[in-house]
């Protein structure tokens, strides 16, 4: 009876952990005797990692889990690989580390898979990592035969069924017929040569000739279209190169059209025959070439993307006028091609509507450079046809003189502000002819520290860097350029 009460009385002298628990006030002291107990425990562990874990196991038990969190990270920064540890922390093994998720697992295998892709000298194309020199032919949708030669795959099965190509249609072995009497496919005909120009002078059928570097949309006749302007358009894509520095990836589109008159309804469309315009500031009533920034194909309704002109080969002064025109509309293509407006056009195929102002707003390039290089390629080339002795600089000079005829050069920062509008009239009109002089200046001139900008814009714009960037670059060639007034002033001989 006696050891009953002894007992009674201990009890209530000294309450255990789980009274002090449950009643009011008790829980806080329980935690209080729990922390200084677990402070012990961990003192006198130490950096021991096995007691450490006991201590863990032991906070497991009283589920005191924030100490056993801590005991835990303690251990790993002791021990990272300790496997009971990180396994406790829900951390998870793969490749010989622990990762604290599948999450960051995922992550750090796209950072290896990109590290060895870049050793092994792969992009990214698509999902796959495939060798550099590969992209170009996989963005045109080539595939490799079994010969090692990249082929277009449809084409591939074509021609091993016989089939063949007129300039961008695909004929029947049956059709083989009308090829060998120089025959040409028109909608559903075959026609004579004379025919056949008959048909395309109509911009609804015009002649599509596939080349190396552009596609050929003309309505002259095949034999001018070959023989003149092709030819000439093949020598300014090598001034556009140099001018750029690349090439796009693929051929451009250039439309060609025969005449003036056909030149101008193409322009600005026929709201009668609900044929709509084909660009949106009224550019080709300034110049004898402009960019088709509402310009899509009428057959696939697809965005042409093309500068366009004329060759008028009735005359005599259209042909001497068609080699520069010409030229000009390659130049256009050629920067469309380098810097497009995806998200304008994204929103012109969901909405069926032009956003000009967003299409114009999304270029890198500046509005200068894009029409100094076209009208570089129009009338500030180098001649490399001249004849020994002769003046290979004969269209420099042409263009030069008509700048001082009319006025002389305006002051460069408005030439570098580059406001060319239907409005301008013929002053427009020289302005184009003095952006193509301040960039023959830049390409051609020799001025060591505008030569030293102009590669800088240059490797950025090949680069792909951003509008910013750009901009940056770009007016520090112009701050150069005019600095330099004098030398290029010397150069041009004004």
């Amino acid at each position: 009876m006696l050891q009953v009460l002894l007992l009674s009385l201990h009890a209530s002298l000294y309450p255990s952990v789980a009274s002090l628990r449950s009643c009011p006030g008790g829980h806080t002291a329980a935690m209080r005797q729990e922390n200084a107990e677990y402070e012990q425990r961990r003192k006198a562990a130490g950096d021991d990692t096995g007691k450490l874990w006991d201590l863990y196991l032991w906070c497991k038990q009283k589920k005191i889990d924030k100490e056993g969190r801590s005991t835990l990270r303690q251990i790993l920064k002791l021990e990272p690989d300790h496997k009971e540890a990180n396994e406790a922390l829900g951390n998870v093994s793969y490749d010989g580390k622990w990762f604290p998720s599948q999450k960051k697992i995922d992550e750090y295998k796209k950072e290896q898979e990109q590290k060895q892709a870049k050793e092994k000298g792969l992009v990214k194309y698509k999902n796959d990592w495939v060798p550099a020199a590969d992209l170009p032919f996989l963005e045109k949708g080539l595939v490799k035969n079994e010969k090692g030669e990249w082929v277009d795959a449809e084409a591939e099965k074509k021609i091993q069924e016989g089939w063949v190509k007129q300039d961008m249609e695909w004929i029947a072995p049956t059709d083989k017929s009308h090829l060998e009497k120089s025959e040409w496919k028109c909608g559903d005909d075959w026609l004579t040569l004379e025919k056949a120009n008959q048909y395309h002078s109509d911009p609804e059928h015009w002649w599509r000739i596939p080349g190396e570097h552009f596609a050929l949309y003309t309505t002259c006749d095949r034999e001018v279209a070959i023989e003149k302007v092709k030819k000439n358009l093949e020598l300014a894509w090598v001034d556009l190169a140099r001018i750029y520095g690349q090439e796009p990836r693929s051929p451009v589109i250039v439309v060609i059209l025969r005449d003036q008159d056909q030149y101008g309804k193409y322009a600005a469309g026929d709201q009668d025959a609900s044929v709509p315009p084909t660009e949106s500031h009224g550019l080709s009533s300034v110049h004898y070439a402009f960019f088709a920034d509402v310009g899509f194909d009428a057959t696939t309704s697809e965005f042409l993307g093309a500068g366009v002109s004329y060759w008028d080969a009735s005359t005599d002064v259209g042909n001497i006028f068609g080699v520069h025109s010409v030229r000009h509309a390659l130049g256009q293509s050629f920067a469309e091609a380098l810097d497009p407006s995806p998200k304008a056009l994204e929103k012109l195929r969901k909405s069926q509507r032009p956003d000009m102002k967003g299409f114009w707003a999304e270029k890198r390039i500046p509005a200068w450079f894009r029409w100094g290089a076209a009208t570089y390629a129009e009338r500030y080339f180098i001649d490399t046809l001249v004849k020994t002795g002769g003046n290979s600089h004969w269209a420099r000079d042409w263009s030069v003189t008509n700048i001082v005829s009319r006025g002389g050069l305006r002051p460069l920062k408005e030439i570098f502000q580059c406001d060319i509008t239907n409005e301008g009239g013929d002053d427009s009109q020289k302005l184009i002819n003095e952006e193509g002089l301040v960039m023959a200046f830049v390409v051609d001139g020799n001025c060591a520290p505008v030569k030293d900008k102009y590669k800088a814009l240059q490797g950025a714009m090949k680069e792909g860097k951003d509008a910013k960037a750009i901009a940056s670059l770009a007016s520090a060639l112009q701050a150069e350029v005019e600095k330099h007034e004098a030398d290029l002033r010397k150069f041009a001989g004004i």
